[in-house]
């Protein structure tokens, strides 16, 4: 549902994700090749990784962008509207890409300041407006539209069980 809390696991098995993440759509293999790195940070997090997993497949158009070839960055981290490619962070590959994004999210945006979560860190909820699809899309992307996007996507990935 489109009010689906984002800051737990989908529940899903590591076979689940394998299907899930196999698509004609990955020309290049990097979804099939890294269903099991969403399916680790959901445990390792306590994140929705289709939710991951959506907001990589849109923001690189299924891995076929120049970000995301060039700079192993699935998410288009740290691009401004203005200078995307120059300004998006490089990774040294696509998990710690996952890795650094997934960790944002549960700091930044989907926890209240306080709350526990990796490594002995807290929350900073810098972004926290609540932990749904459009409650992120409020801080996290300039799209207004984002929100419905990621919905449509993870509905699709969803679908394929």
């Amino acid at each position: 549902a489109f009010d689906m809390k984002l800051n737990q696991p989908s529940g899903f098995s590591l076979e689940q994700f394998k299907t899930i993440l196999s698509d004609e759509k990955d020309k290049n293999k990097i979804f099939a090749n890294n269903a099991e790195y969403f399916y680790y940070i959901e445990d390792e997090y306590n994140i929705n990784g289709l939710f991951v997993a959506s907001i990589a497949i849109h923001e690189s158009a299924w891995g076929t962008s120049n970000i995301s070839k060039k700079k192993f960055n699935l998410f288009g981290y740290g691009a401004y509207d203005d200078t995307p490619y120059e300004s998006a962070l490089t990774f040294n590959s696509y998990e710690e890409g996952i890795e650094t994004v997934t960790k944002s999210l549960i700091k930044n945006y989907l926890n209240v300041a306080g709350t526990e979560i990796y490594d002995g860190e807290t929350a900073t909820g810098k972004y926290y407006h609540g932990t749904t699809i459009s409650s992120i899309n409020i801080k996290y992307a300039t799209d207004d539209n984002w929100s419905n996007a990621i919905y449509n996507i993870m509905e699709g990935l969803y679908e394929k069980l």
